[in-house]
């Protein structure tokens, strides 16, 4: 047996013999552990998010509303909350102790890129991870379904946005139709937003058609003295479109043009009643937020529209990283760490000492 191995052999048996001298210091160290375990601090478990959506079919500026920053705004949603703290198991978990940050890379139309980091900290790191992947698979399956939080949110303040609109433009109508000059006005023509092809439109054509109509019948009246009774009678019957006798001609072709005369002042009169310059000035007030409301709840309606085509044709995807830092010593794993160091370390030192001591003190007796 070689010297060395004579020394180990030695040192086993004096560890052996004074084994004892281990059990004060694993009691030491257990008590370090669970003191310094408390001052270590929380363990922190961070996760990174590359986020980044695509669209393939809106209209320029359809996707405003769609992007990172309204990605991020969804981790404040009551609804995602309640997911999380489902995910995790406990409905009364402290959703605030989640830090949620959001870096974007880059946001234009149809694109969207940005960094997503959370972190949550806990005396546990265990705890602390499953914090944070509760969070992760919550947002995970929010953002990129077709069906998740992240669509049905734009997609729905499109649509509050729409339906505001509607009970904005149907209060104002109500007032526009309860004021004394709404009276015998043809208001849903009035309050279109786009009145091309209206009734106005309708009455310019008429009066233009019948503005025609005098004009020839006026233009066969000057004829009339150059012509004969047979002649008169036929260039009468040609205009007003029925046969007239010769003695009747001239006072048919009068009658008829006082009428077309008549016609058009009515149709005149009726223009300009349903013109703005001819409304009551507080009545044209109002007209104009009924037809401004009008605007803009068709271009809400549209907007609606748009963003369903957005969500259909967009793909979100997420690439995740996870860390941690801080709290070792608060882990299990660390307390073990710091009772077997305090243990072994201390316990060897305190083995060797005693056995000095005792050769010490026996060499003295000698």
């Amino acid at each position: 047996m070689t010297a060395r191995s004579s020394g180990l052999q030695r040192d086993l048996h004096l560890v052996r013999r004074r084994a004892w001298l281990f059990i004060p210091f694993f009691v030491l160290g257990v008590l370090i552990a669970l003191a310094f375990g408390s001052l270590a601090g929380k363990s922190n478990a961070v996760a990174t998010m590359q986020l980044s959506t695509v669209v393939h079919d809106f209209v320029a500026g359809g996707d405003r509303g769609f992007r990172v920053f309204e990605a991020e705004a969804m981790t404040h949603d009551n609804g995602f909350k309640q997911e999380v703290r489902d995910a995790i198991g406990d409905k009364n978990f402290d959703y605030a102790r989640f830090s949620i940050s959001l870096t974007a890379v880059a946001v234009g139309d149809g694109v969207s890129d940005g960094v997503l980091t959370v972190s949550v900290k806990d005396d546990n790191l265990a705890q602390a991870e499953k914090d944070r992947q509760a969070f992760v698979d919550v947002f995970t399956r929010e953002y990129t379904n077709p069906d998740g939080l992240f669509r049905r949110r734009f997609v729905q303040k499109k649509q509050d946005e729409a339906d505001l609109a509607e009970k904005l433009y149907q209060e104002s109508y109500a007032k526009l139709k309860a004021m004394p000059a709404a009276k015998n006005l043809p208001l849903d023509e009035l309050a279109k937003w786009d009145r091309t092809g209206g009734l106005q439109d309708e009455l310019g054509k008429q009066e233009a058609q019948v503005m025609a109509q005098q004009a020839q019948v006026q233009a066969t009246i000057d004829t009339l003295g150059s012509a004969s009774p047979a002649a008169a009678a036929a260039a009468a019957g040609a205009v007003l479109h029925q046969s007239v006798a010769p003695a009747d001609a001239a006072a048919a072709l009068n009658a008829a043009n006082t009428a077309l005369k008549a016609s058009i002042a009515a149709i005149r009169q009726q223009r300009q009643a349903m013109s703005d310059g001819g409304l009551d000035p507080d009545f044209l007030r109002q007209l104009d937020e009924v037809r401004g409301l009008g605007y803009a709840r068709h271009e809400a309606s549209g907007r609606v529209q748009n963003v369903r085509a957005v969500v259909g044709s967009a793909e979100s995807t997420v690439e995740t990283s996870l860390s941690q830092s801080g709290g070792l010593a608060g882990s299990n794993r660390g307390r073990v760490a710091i009772v077997l160091a305090v243990t072994v370390i201390f316990g060897l030192i305190a083995i060797y000492a005693v056995e000095w001591l005792s050769q010490i003190r026996n060499n003295t007796q000698d």
